[in-house]
């Protein structure tokens, strides 16, 4: 009888922990980048007559308006720029997958509530890789 109670207890708390990584982190807000470096041949953010890789560094906004889930949308915005994205948090309720037009970012939410995002892409022969850290802003 005792064994039963104990693994009935360890059935409730794997049951807890799991409805606990259930529960996706809410990412709707504003987030803007705090840091931002990358090196482009050339994008809709860094626009420029040739394909010679520069350095860059820029500011960028991300509002995330609607979620479900882990699924969520909204738009990145630069001074030049502004288009959609679409994203998704793991399963680990920390990793973060996201789409733009024309590219990806890959990162994780770290511990102070703040987004590390590595971004690339390689379309239509221009290439771009960064790396950003975007903090949500206060509503």
């Amino acid at each position: 009888m005792r064994r039963l109670a104990v693994l009935s207890a360890l059935l409730l708390l794997v049951c807890a922990a799991q409805a606990r990584a259930d529960d996706a982190p809410d990412m709707r807000g504003v987030w803007r980048t705090v840091a931002h470096e990358g090196i482009t041949t050339g994008s809709r953010h860094f626009p420029q007559p040739d394909m010679e890789p520069r350095f860059v560094k820029s500011e960028f906004t991300m509002e995330i308006t609607r979620q479900e889930g882990r699924r969520f949308l909204g738009v990145k915005k630069s001074a030049k720029h502004e288009e959609r994205i679409m994203g998704l948090v793991a399963y680990d309720n920390v990793t973060v997958h996201i789409l733009e037009e024309e590219g990806s970012f890959h990162g994780r939410l770290l511990p102070d509530g703040s987004m590390e995002l590595v971004y690339s892409h390689d379309s239509g022969g221009r290439q771009a890789i960064g790396i950003a850290l975007y903090v949500r802003q206060k509503p």
